[in-house]
């Protein structure tokens, strides 16, 4: 994934992964290659998301507890 990528950008192409994974006719070299290429975008995110949830913790603290214990 690119360093200047945005988190919208992996979701899209993530949605045109499983798009292409879904389809029958998708080949089995290529559908590993598309495999191996979500889990990299998934990462990808989960960075995000984490970096995202400790800018929220350090401007709100206790806000992430609020948010997990509902």
């Amino acid at each position: 994934m690119k360093k200047n990528s945005s988190f919208e950008q992996a979701l899209h192409r993530l949605d045109e992964i499983l798009a292409a994974l879904e389809q029958p006719d998708t080949l089995l070299e290529t559908s590993l290659k598309l495999f191996s290429e979500g889990a990299e975008l998934i990462a990808f995110c989960e960075g995000k998301l984490g970096d995202a949830r400790l800018k929220i913790e350090t401007l709100f603290p206790g806000a992430a507890g609020e948010v997990e214990n509902g």
